[in-house]
């Protein structure tokens, strides 16, 4: 025989829940923001990505760059993973090849076999050079963990062009998809689309159909980002540098063949061509970072794919997005897109560098920084906003960070430029099954750290518990029967039930305050202990049809 010990509110809540007592509420609930690095002032970190493992979701993976040489701009990617849904996290080391002496882009994703891909960019720095010409690519590099991201296999090597750049990963792991397990990485900078796909768990390698990995698909794109559909279609979205467009292309047999791109979005905005720019680098006014528009999209589990991106046609920048409801073969609304929160006033305050999601539930969330002025000074915010209705619109959003940050200090200077400075050009969001998982740049305390938040979709919300005790309206003490209200219906309560021990159990509770902290911390024990072994029972009988058809089934409806 197994007896279940019973963990006080965590397990008491859960039971009244299945009562009806307690009430599921929709919405975002951000928890305590957590900062999971810890660095000197020389080990900036910044660009971040984040990925959850589906067959252990309190596992998670992030990365990011991590300078090691600040002034003459030569970074690698640190790579930090959690078992315990970022409540605490821990540092691991990527095998490096000799000469690799820059390591940058950093994506990483998990397979729904829990092996975990993170793509990199490795680079050679060319000492003495200035500017961009500071680093030249040694092509693209996969690593994969199998240990949730504490240790890291050798990398393969997918291409060794010095032109490969500004790259993303996804996996497969539709339930309905034929492809499910298939890895795909695409990748392009001014530069052409390259694609490479795995259909062995990351073990070799190839690009379209029988292609060599890095074969191209198009001859010109820019940081694409990719998607995978309910049904197995791949969808790559892009958006070339100061355009006003936005390309997409798809796959619908697993990357052995793809359609022709179309333009899905005309007409926007690009922060590029519509800001100041300094050293060849837009940015905002009162703030030195460089600020690019790049896209970012997901799939619901409905299939509607959306695309979100910044956009300056306010005159200051704001999120837009636009959307397909049949696999991307035409798209919604205005061919330039609409707002993401059309009637929140943000004024001079820029909101950019969108991230966009799905969880296993259906919530679509669209995380974004937040620059504009507060106490005087231009700091940043992370905030999320939240669709239940298949990204139709966007009813809910909430601040993920509980303060705001500011992006002059600690900032590395761009390829040496003090000009110019870098927060990154993205930074992590990542689906659950009913929670969003943020990993961002953030400098309050004084070094450029990240910082993590789990935000919820859902929240418990029960009646405060004295309050429910008190609703006893006749009877019921004294082992006699009566009538409670719960949740507003009057339930009639058989003598000798044992709702009235559960109710003796919460009247307990009420009179904890009055007492000192260790025996309130006994009765408090000793009350959710009765309650929860009373309701337990009362399932197990359920359960087991012992409860028979004379009304005592229904006491706690």
């Amino acid at each position: 025989m197994t007896t279940h010990v019973f963990d006080g509110v965590r397990d008491f809540v859960p039971l009244l829940h299945q009562f009806s007592i307690c009430s599921v509420a929709a919405g975002l609930y951000p928890g305590a923001n957590q900062q999971a690095t810890s660095s000197s002032p020389q080990n900036q970190r910044s660009e971040s990505c984040i990925a959850i493992n589906p067959k252990n979701p309190a596992n998670l993976v992030g990365a990011s760059k991590k300078f090691i040489d600040p002034a003459t701009y030569r970074f690698r990617l640190g790579v930090i993973y959690s078992f315990d849904s970022g409540e605490t996290w821990a540092e691991s080391q990527l095998p490096l090849k000799p000469g690799w002496d820059v390591m940058t882009d950093p994506t990483v994703t998990f397979d729904g076999s829990g092996n975990a891909f993170l793509v990199g960019e490795p680079d050679h720095f060319n000492t003495g050079t200035a500017g961009a010409g500071d680093l030249t690519g040694l092509g693209m590099v996969v690593y994969r963990s199998q240990d949730g991201g504490v240790t890291w296999q050798e990398p393969i090597q997918l291409t060794s062009d010095t032109s490969d750049d500004k790259q993303w990963v996804v996996c497969d792991n539709q339930p309905g998809s034929p492809h499910r397990g298939n890895v795909y990485v695409a990748w392009g900078a001014s530069s052409p689309l390259r694609f490479a796909r795995s259909t062995d768990g990351g073990q070799s390698w190839k690009g379209r159909g029988s292609d060599a990995p890095g074969s191209a698909l198009v001859s010109f794109s820019f940081s694409p980002e990719l998607t995978v559909a309910p049904d197995g279609t791949l969808h790559i979205l892009w958006h070339n540098d100061g355009s006003g467009e936005i390309q997409h292309i798809r796959s619908l047999d697993g990357g052995e063949t793809f359609e022709a791109a179309t333009t899905v979005v005309s007409g926007i905005k690009s922060l590029r061509g519509n800001l100041p720019i300094t050293d060849d680098w837009p940015h905002f006014e009162f703030g030195k970072f460089r600020v690019i528009t790049l896209i970012t999209d997901c799939v619901t589990t409905q299939g509607v794919l959306v695309v979100a991106w910044a956009d300056m046609r306010e005159g200051y920048s704001r999120i837009y997005y636009r959307r397909s409801l049949n696999n991307g073969v035409t798209w919604e609304g205005d061919a330039s897109g609409q707002p993401l929160l059309p009637n929140v006033s943000y004024g001079s305050s820029h909101c950019f560098h969108p991230q966009i999601a799905c969880t296993r539930t259906g919530v679509v969330g669209c995380a974004f920084y937040v620059f504009g002025e507060e106490f005087g000074k231009h700091l940043i915010k992370v905030q999320l906003a939240g669709s239940w209705n298949n990204a139709s619109d966007f009813s809910w959003f909430v601040d993920v960070t509980d303060r705001s940050w500011d992006p002059a200090v600690d900032a590395p200077a761009v390829h040496g430029d003090p000009n110019v400075t870098f927060i990154g050009e993205y930074f992590g969001l990542a689906a659950g099954v009913e929670d969003f998982a943020v990993l961002w740049t953030d400098t309050r305390t004084g070094v450029q750290e990240l910082f993590f938040n789990l935000v919820q979709t859902k929240e418990i919300v029960c009646p405060r518990l004295p309050d429910l005790v008190a609703q006893i309206l006749a009877g019921v003490v004294e082992d006699g029967g009566g009538l409670i209200i719960v949740g507003g219906k009057i339930i009639r309560i058989p003598p000798r039930s044992p709702v009235i021990q559960v109710l003796e159990a919460l009247a307990t509770l009420d009179t904890v305050a009055g007492v000192n902290a260790e025996q309130a911390r006994q009765w408090t024990q000793i009350a959710l202990q009765t309650s929860a072994e009373v309701l337990a029972r009362k399932i197990s009988q359920s359960h087991s049809g012992l409860a028979g058809a004379t009304g005592q089934s229904n006491e706690l409806e």
